[in-house]
């Protein structure tokens, strides 16, 4: 995330998110995944969308999604 300068209840609000996030997340649980988190608990009660969850919580989409980090046919040997 950029150093750009943000409002008081946004950074409130992201602090929360990731308080609710650690509760619930668990490395290696599909089921406790940041996308299972995001859906059961973060998107019903904060309404935001996937994309900016993971920027909140400061991860790049691309990289979370291949958690495992199994090699990808795109990958440079």
């Amino acid at each position: 995330m950029t150093n750009k300068k943000r409002h008081k209840s946004t950074l409130a609000r992201s602090e929360l998110i990731k308080v609710e996030t650690a509760l619930h997340y668990e490395a290696g649980n599909q089921a406790r995944c940041y996308k299972a988190v995001w859906r059961r608990w973060i998107e019903p009660k904060y309404g935001i969308c996937y994309r900016t969850y993971l920027n909140l919580l400061g991860l790049d989409p691309e990289e979370e999604r291949r958690q495992d980090n199994h090699p990808s046919l795109f990958d440079e040997l």
